[in-house]
């Protein structure tokens, strides 16, 4: 990291201090001694005001600051004695005691900005995983108590408007998600609860449901495939279903909650490396879950252990019952995304579609997981421009990870190779064998997604399939 510019106004001309990202005290100050062209001397002492008329303490984390607003430097000589009498030599004896006061209140104020700068660096590496770090996985039972234990509250809750068109869009699965900022992603997830009438029914503040999820948006790691932007993918692609088939209709606002809550937290703290890795490397995770799902039981815990601070608690609201329901279904619907499981979960369904009915519970939550599953994979359902980046973004994250387990000595997987497989290849086999018949089995009980779900998947294949001919 290069150093940081400050701007300093001295002479009457703004100037550009450059702060080096390590350095001390006495190195700042020499920083801005030196392009106010000042001589190193113990008889000045320099005072740096912002804008506003502040104190800014001269310290190594001064802020940055722009061109445009330049911190005022103030040059203060100290005061000499001399033969005007002891009179004046008291006022100056006094008037350095003031300023003796005055460094030593900058002093205490560079010791808390020192600490203020720390706790947001140490807030940073808690809520953020470097994907391309060497090191091992942090311990699960570590991350669930950073997340429980260390939750960052946004200080302003800043309610946003989208237009009409946004919100009809957003109950489609063409919605274009690379248009929209972060803070937009929540401003729309939010809007869910509302178009749901879930804040109404389950007294769910707004205040609270923002806080959890800016805290959901900070807990997603910076992963190539597997962040905050996927989570958002998935929860919109479940409400875009549930509209789409109007099953939502058929829905309890129990299981409505329950859906929407279990996509927001479906991936949470996601490491960027698979089951599969952490099992063969014996990580803590599953180590912690016995081999059994490691990375959806840490998603589940994670989104529980948010939910349990009462600042971020959306489901406070509900009844010991009720609350009793969602976590049951929320669980269920999150382990249902390991797709070692995906064998399993079509059997199951494929016998219950025949004479499916929403008054068997088990239908339903079979019904519940097939949804989930089908969101959690559904980038294909959208247009190529949308869909085509998310193929590059986990074939980044796969190899990554094969990598990795080539110089550990680990197994890999061949659709994980970055020597043998192509883009090409892995989504004609992706989109073939896994999301066809899944979509399909799906629309046995869900009605109208041949022409704007399911056509969309194949016209992604055949396109596919015109690569891998051109061998690229």
């Amino acid at each position: 990291m290069g150093d940081r510019a400050v701007y300093v106004m001295a002479n009457g001309s703004t100037v550009a201090a450059a702060i080096p990202p390590s350095c001390s005290t006495l190195e700042a100050y020499a920083a801005i001694r030196k392009v106010a062209g000042m001589a190193h001397t113990p008889r000045t002492a320099l005072k740096l005001y912002s804008p506003s008329g502040a104190i800014v303490p001269i310290s190594p984390s001064i802020p940055s600051n722009t061109a445009d607003t330049p911190y005022r430097l103030v040059i203060k000589p100290a005061k000499q004695l001399g033969p005007a009498g002891p009179l004046v030599a008291i006022q100056n004896v006094a008037e350095s005691v003031r300023a003796v006061d005055a460094i030593l209140g900058d002093l205490d104020g560079m010791q808390k900005s020192v600490a203020a700068v720390k706790f947001k660096v140490e807030q940073i590496e808690r809520y953020s995983y470097s994907f391309k770090e060497k090191h091992a996985p942090k311990p699960a039972t570590r991350r669930v108590n950073r997340v429980l234990q260390n939750i960052q509250l946004p200080q302003t809750v800043s309610t946003q408007s989208m237009s009409k068109d946004v919100y009809e869009q957003m109950k489609l699965p063409t919605l274009d998600i690379w248009l929209f900022r972060e803070t937009e992603l929540i401003h729309l997830i939010a809007h869910m609860f509302v178009e749901f009438d879930l804040i109404a029914t389950f007294q769910i503040n707004e205040q609270t449901l923002y806080n959890f999820l800016n805290v959901v948006k900070n807990t997603y790691n910076r992963n190539p495939f597997h962040n905050f932007q996927h989570c958002f993918c998935v929860t919109q692609m479940m409400y875009a279903l549930l509209h789409v088939t109007s099953v939502h209709k058929r829905l309890t606002p129990l299981e409505k909650l329950s859906l929407v809550v279990a996509a927001i937290g479906h991936d949470l703290d996601h490491p960027g490396y698979n089951n599969a890795y952490q099992v063969n490397a014996c990580t803590e995770l599953a180590t912690t879950y016995n081999d059994i799902s490691p990375l959806e039981n840490h998603h589940s815990a994670v989104l529980f252990s948010i939910l349990r601070c009462p600042d971020t608690n959306i489901l406070s609201g509900l009844s010991t019952g009720d609350y009793k329901e969602v976590r049951k279904l929320v669980i269920l619907c999150i382990l249902a995304t390991d797709m070692a499981k995906h064998g399993e979960i079509l059997s199951k369904f494929k016998g219950y579609a025949e004479n499916f009915s929403y008054d068997d519970a088990n239908h339903r939550q079979t019904l519940f997981q097939m949804l989930i599953k089908c969101a959690d994979i559904s980038n294909e359902v959208r247009p190529k421009h949308v869909s085509e980046p998310w193929v590059d973004n986990l074939l980044e994250e796969f190899f990554t990870q094969s990598d990795r387990e080539k110089d550990e000595g680990l197994p890999t997987a061949p659709f994980m190779d970055r020597e043998k497989v192509t883009k090409a290849s892995a989504q004609v086999g992706f989109i073939g064998f896994v999301m066809i018949p899944l979509f399909e089995l799906a629309s046995k009980v869900l009605p109208d997604m041949e022409g704007i779900v399911i056509q969309p998947i194949r016209k992604a294949l055949d396109y596919y399939k015109s690569l891998l001919e051109k061998k690229v």
